[in-house]
């Protein structure tokens, strides 16, 4: 969380979280902020999947209430080993942008068609 009101109506969600949550136009009043920078803070929070948010009809007027969101999202992690694509020789070919475009040619590569028939004999490996 960026911002100490940020952390602040985080607190108050999570404390609240037993009675159903909070009020959005409660919170304003609870911090003493106005709806635009209490709003801005809120959608923070959505965002980052700590609260969620909704929708309900509060003293006849249409409003949120912010719920704590316990199951945040972990940040996925891929890591891609991109070293058996460099061993082809296109990859570091110098021609690379003009290959397929005449005298360059994938079909007619000598480099390319060693690297296919060394593997084609090792198995792919």
């Amino acid at each position: 969380m960026k911002s100490e009101l940020e952390k602040r109506i985080f607190e108050i969600v999570k404390e609240r979280s037993k009675e159903g949550g909070v009020i959005q136009s409660e919170l304003w009043s609870i911090l003493g902020v106005d709806n635009r920078e209490g709003s801005k803070a809120v959608l923070s929070l959505v965002r980052k999947g700590l609260i969620r948010r909704e929708q309900v009809v509060y003293k006849g007027r249409k409003t949120y209430r912010l719920i704590y969101s316990p199951e945040v999202r972990e940040k996925l992690s891929l890591k891609v080993n991109l070293n058996p694509v460099m061993e082809i020789p296109c990859f570091t070919c110098r021609e690379l942008y003009r290959c397929g475009l005449g005298y360059y040619n994938p079909y007619k590569c000598n480099l390319l068609s060693r690297y296919i028939s060394l593997n084609a004999e090792s198995g792919g490996s």
